[in-house]
């Protein structure tokens, strides 16, 4: 199965997950900023890019800001990075060439559905959809560099955060700096698509990462 595919069908489940406790109430005034800072891997949906970069995948991190409407409602806006080497083609002939340095950096825009009832849950289910542009770079020894900006796409992501202050005050405290800051440890896979000249650089991520909420409501 595609990943594409297996991804999408993943995200309906988690979703079904993530919408279940929205019967139930809610607090109130959620912590409404949110900041988080991710690293794992990325698999593009290049067509040959492990014959080129010798791996199907490459290290992958991130940066997002966002603010929470609700408790269950979040919007935000993310940075990705990733960068990888290997062995070019000469256009002519498809015989292999110099080196070439591959360079990605995503822009995602989203809104993510959170399964939260209270602030002292410990495990937050949450999925979310969005859109994506992207500013790419290729580098090719005894080439012109190939550079510029993808046109608009998607994105899609399905996660999980676990509350660290529940399992650890002392550590979660010691990590934000102040009580009145909620700690997360999140596991989060993602899906974007975003094109250029009819070739799609997008493909799936898995990160790992920590996330910050604070404001109001503490």
């Amino acid at each position: 199965m595609k990943r594409s595919t297996w991804f999408c069908f993943t995200l309906r489940i988690v979703a079904v997950l993530a919408l279940a406790p929205l019967g139930l109430t809610y607090a109130d005034e959620p912590t409404p900023w949110v900041f988080e800072l991710k690293g794992g891997l990325f698999e593009p949906d290049l067509p040959l890019y492990k014959d080129f970069y010798g791996d199907d995948d490459n290290g992958y991190v991130a940066v997002a800001f966002g603010y929470q409407f609700r408790s269950w409602l979040e919007m935000g806006g993310e940075i990705g990075y990733s960068r990888d080497s290997g062995v070019g083609v000469q256009p002519a002939n498809s015989q292999l060439a110099g080196s070439v340095k591959y360079t990605l950096v995503p822009a995602h825009l989203y809104v993510n559905l959170l399964g939260k009832k209270d602030d002292k849950q410990l495990f937050v289910p949450y999925a979310g959809l969005g859109l994506t542009t992207a500013y790419y770079r290729q580098e090719i020894e005894s080439q012109s560099n190939r550079d510029g900006r993808t046109d608009l796409g998607y994105n899609a992501r399905v996660g999980v955060q676990l509350l660290l202050d529940r399992l650890d005050p002392g550590s979660a405290r010691s990590l934000s700096g102040s009580g009145r800051v909620q700690t997360y440890l999140t596991l989060e896979a993602q899906w974007f698509t975003t094109e250029v000249d009819n070739t799609d650089l997008g493909g799936v991520t898995y990160l790992l990462g920590l996330r910050f909420e604070w404001g109001k409501g503490k």
